[in-house]
C-alpha cells in the first residue's frame, strides 16, 4: 500500500499531539507529589498542637495541716521552710496551716472531727491517735503506707499509733523523755555525780535547796498543773516506784503508787520542785539555770537554745547532759515512756495520697531532717535516717538518747478511755500537791472513779 506524502504528514501530527498530552499528564503527576508531601508535613504539627491543648491541667490540691509546731516560736519558721520545700516539689499543692497551742490541740481536733471538718493531716501525741481513731476520725494508714516504709520504722514507734490492728499514726519524731541534768548547778551545789537512784536524787535536791535555793534554783522540774500533758511527764515516776496503773486493770490504789504520791507531795512541800508550773515554764527555768533535773524529750535541746541564745554550739553540751531515769529498789531497769510525736490523716481527707506524701516528706526528707527535726533535737523516726545522720548524734545529749533512752522506752496502755481516766489521775495529783488530804483517801477515791469508768465494779 502506498502512503502519500499528505497522509504521512497527518500521521506525524497526530503522534506529536498524543505525546504532548501524555507529557502534560506526567508533569502534573510529578508536580502533585510535593503537594501531597507538603500536606503531610503540615498535618503533623497540627495534630501535635491538638494533643498539647487536650492535656489535662494538674489538679489543685489544698491540705489543711493542724499542728502545734507552728504555734511555738522555737519551731514556727523551720516548719514553714519545710512546707515551702514541699510546695516546690508539688506546685499544685497549697496549705492551710493551723497552728494550735499544744495544750489545746486534742480538744480542737475532737471538736473538728465531731463537726465533720477534720484537718487533712494532724500532728498527734500520746493517746490522741487512739481516741480519734476509735471515733472514726483517722484513716488506717496500713491502706496507703508502703511496706518498705513501715519496715524502716522502729517497732515500738509504730506500736504507739496502732489500736486494734489499725495504724492510725506513724512517728514524726521519737521524743521519749530522758533525765536531763544541769552540770553547772550540780557543780555549784557540790554534787559530784548524776543521781542514778531515787535516794541519790533526793539527796541532790536537798543540797541544791540548801546551797542555791535562796537564788530561786530548784532541784526538780515536775509539771504539777492540770494540763493533760502533766500525766505524761508523771507516768515514768509512777513506774519507777513499781506502780503499774491501768495495766491489767485499774490497779491504782497500791502500796507502790502510795509511795510515789507521797514522794510527789514531798518534793513540793520541801521546795525541791516549783508548784503550778507547766512544762513550757519549767523549760524556761532550766534554760535560765534555775532547774537542775528534769524528765523531757530530746527536742528540749532546740527549745532551750531558742530561749537562751548563749546555749548555741558546744556551750549547750558543756552545760547539759542526759541519761536514763533514776531507779528505785522496786525496778530493775530505767523506766522510760515511749512518748512520740506522730502524724495521722483524717478519714475525711479527699486527697489521701498527697497527704501521705506530705507525711513522708515531714518524717524523712533531707529538708525536714536538716531544717526542722535535727535542730529541734528529735531522734529520727526511720532507722535508715538515724544511720545516715549518725554524726549529728555524736554529743553529750543526743547520743544518750539514741543509745540509752530509746532502747528502754515502753508504751503506756493508752486507749479510748484514757482521756477521762487521765482526768481522774491528774485530779489526784492536784489534790496531792495543793491540799493536805491523806494520800490513802486520794488514791482510794481515784481508784473508785477509775473502776466505775472501766466497769470493774
Amino acid at each position: 500500500m502506498k502512503i502519500t506524502k499528505s497522509c504521512l504528514i497527518l500521521l506525524l501530527a497526530v503522534i506529536f499531539a498524543v505525546s504532548i498530552v501524555f507529557m502534560g499528564v506526567g508533569c502534573k503527576a510529578e508536580e502533585a507529589a510535593p503537594a501531597e508531601e507538603e500536606v503531610t508535613e503540615e498535618a503533623t504539627p497540627a495534630e501535635e498542637e491538638v494533643t498539647e491543648e487536650a492535656a489535662p491541667a494538674e489538679e489543685e490540691i489544698k491540705l489543711v495541716f493542724a499542728n502545734w509546731a507552728s504555734a511555738e516560736e522555737a519551731t514556727r519558721a523551720t516548719l514553714d521552710a519545710v512546707m515551702d520545700a514541699f510546695i516546690e516539689l508539688h506546685p499544685n499543692v497549697t496549705f492551710e496551716n493551723l497552728g494550735i497551742p499544744f495544750d489545746q490541740v486534742r480538744e480542737q481536733l475532737i471538736t473538728m472531727a465531731a463537726g465533720g471538718n477534720s484537718p487533712d493531716v494532724m500532728q498527734l501525741n500520746g493517746n490522741w491517735p487512739f481516741e480519734l481513731g476509735s471515733m472514726g476520725a483517722l484513716m488506717d494508714l496500713n491502706e496507703i503506707a508502703e511496706p518498705e516504709y513501715l519496715a524502716d520504722n522502729y517497732e515500738g514507734g509504730l506500736g504507739i499509733g496502732t489500736y486494734e490492728g489499725k495504724l492510725y499514726a506513724v512517728p514524726y519524731a521519737l521524743t521519749s523523755h530522758g533525765f536531763w541534768y544541769n552540770k553547772d548547778i550540780m557543780a555549784a551545789a557540790g554534787i559530784e555525780s548524776v543521781p542514778t537512784t531515787m535516794d541519790e536524787l533526793m539527796d541532790a535536791c536537798k543540797k541544791i535547796k540548801d546551797t542555791l535555793g535562796a537564788e530561786g534554783v530548784y532541784g526538780l522540774g515536775v509539771d504539777t498543773t492540770k494540763i493533760d500533758y502533766s500525766l505524761i511527764g508523771f507516768i515514768p515516776w509512777m513506774w519507777t516506784f513499781g506502780a503499774t496503773p491501768l495495766e491489767g486493770g485499774v490497779n491504782f490504789n497500791t502500796p507502790e503508787n502510795k509511795e510515789c504520791f507521797e514522794w510527789l507531795r514531798e518534793i513540793v512541800v520541801e521546795g525541791y520542785n516549783p508548784l503550778g508550773l507547766q512544762i513550757k515554764d519549767l523549760r524556761t527555768l532550766m534554760a535560765e539555770d534555775k532547774i537542775a533535773f528534769k524528765l523531757d524529750g530530746p527536742y528540749c535541746l532546740g527549745i532551750m537554745r531558742s530561749l537562751n541564745p548563749e546555749l548555741e554550739g558546744d556551750a549547750f553540751f558543756d552545760k547539759f547532759g542526759v541519761t536514763t531515769t533514776p531507779m528505785s529498789d522496786k525496778v530493775s531497769s530505767p523506766q522510760i515512756l515511749a512518748d512520740i510525736h506522730n502524724l495521722g490523716i483524717s478519714s475525711q481527707c479527699k486527697n489521701k495520697e498527697m497527704a501521705w506524701e506530705f507525711i513522708k516528706f515531714l518524717a524523712s526528707s533531707d529538708v525536714s531532717i536538716t531544717t526542722y527535726l535535727l535542730p529541734m533535737g528529735a531522734v529520727l523516726p526511720l532507722k535508715s535516717s538515724n544511720a545516715a545522720y549518725s554524726e549529728s548524734f555524736d554529743n553529750a545529749v543526743m547520743n544518750p538518747f539514741l543509745e540509752e533512752v530509746m532502747p528502754n522506752m515502753k508504751a503506756f496502755p493508752f486507749g479510748p478511755k484514757y482521756t477521762p481516766a487521765s482526768a481522774f489521775i491528774i485530779n489526784a495529783m492536784q489534790e496531792t500537791v495543793t491540799t493536805d488530804k491523806s494520800i490513802d483517801d486520794i488514791l482510794a477515791n481515784c481508784e473508785a472513779s477509775l473502776k466505775l469508768l472501766y466497769g470493774e465494779e
